[in-house]
């Protein structure tokens, strides 16, 4: 297994501190494998223009996100 280690700044790491909770995991590498498989998916179904459009229940309005950089 490829090792990897990156510095990231304060506002990183409280969003993956965020993330370790809303996936559920209790490590950092594991909210990485988690965001890139949705990444992963999410690039799998954007449409042409690279975008996807993501519609929540609950009467939320859907919201498009562009994957293009």
């Amino acid at each position: 297994m490829a090792v990897t280690s990156f510095e990231v700044d304060e506002r990183t790491a409280a969003f993956i501190a965020q993330l370790r909770q809303t996936f559920g995991v209790n490590t950092n590498a594991a909210v990485i494998r988690k965001a890139l498989a949705l990444a992963s998916i999410a690039s799998q179904h954007a449409d042409d223009d690279h975008t996807i459009t993501i519609a929540p229940g609950g009467g939320r309005s859907a919201v498009k996100i562009s994957l293009a950089g």
